[in-house]
């Protein structure tokens, strides 16, 4: 793992919603949106961290897996619209992260989507949850947003951010 002095803590890349990932409404499906975060957050992480989970988890013998998930669909995303997704980490312990994911417009003044991703990190050899590696918890630990994450605290987060969202002024097509 190598350390950057200041590692940004908001990460924020595109995506193309594609043809194969719409229902016939032309609108990503809502199974699909969990695909969208997760490629999003694992090239994030490689992008603005050079850290690749799968070399970790080769590395280690240990890796993470979800353990939950909480999606909120807000406002549908549609087939070949450019979104942004931006992620970080609100959540950091002994063996569990979570990752906060919000997919917008490619203005970035509608949300469209809130996810909250549980991960546990667990020994690949037993399937047994384990400790996160010290190095791994003194790189990641100045990049958690506080004051965001509560284990009930998923509903009052969206509607936080919906009205975030909807004090900013929408541009006219």
């Amino acid at each position: 793992m190598s350390a950057e002095p200041t590692l940004p803590k908001d990460l924020e890349t595109t995506a193309v919603i594609r043809f194969q990932d719409c229902d016939p409404f032309q609108h990503l499906n809502n199974a699909r949106y969990i695909d969208y975060f997760m490629n999003a957050r694992e090239d994030q992480l490689r992008q603005f961290y050079n850290f690749d989970i799968f070399k970790e988890t080769q590395r280690t013998g240990q890796g993470w897996v979800v353990t939950k998930n909480q999606l909120a669909y807000l406002y549908p995303a549609a087939v070949q619209e450019q979104v942004l997704i931006r992620t970080n980490l609100v959540h950091m312990s002994d063996s569990i992260l979570v990752v906060e994911g919000l997919m917008l417009d490619s203005a970035a003044r509608r949300l469209k989507a809130v996810a909250w991703i549980e991960f546990t990190y667990v020994s690949v050899q037993n399937g047994r949850s384990t400790h996160h590696p010290e190095d791994f918890m003194t790189m990641f630990r100045p990049v958690v947003v506080e004051n965001v994450y509560t284990p009930d605290g998923f509903n009052p987060r969206v509607n936080d951010l919906k009205a975030q969202f909807r004090r900013q002024p929408v541009p006219e097509l």
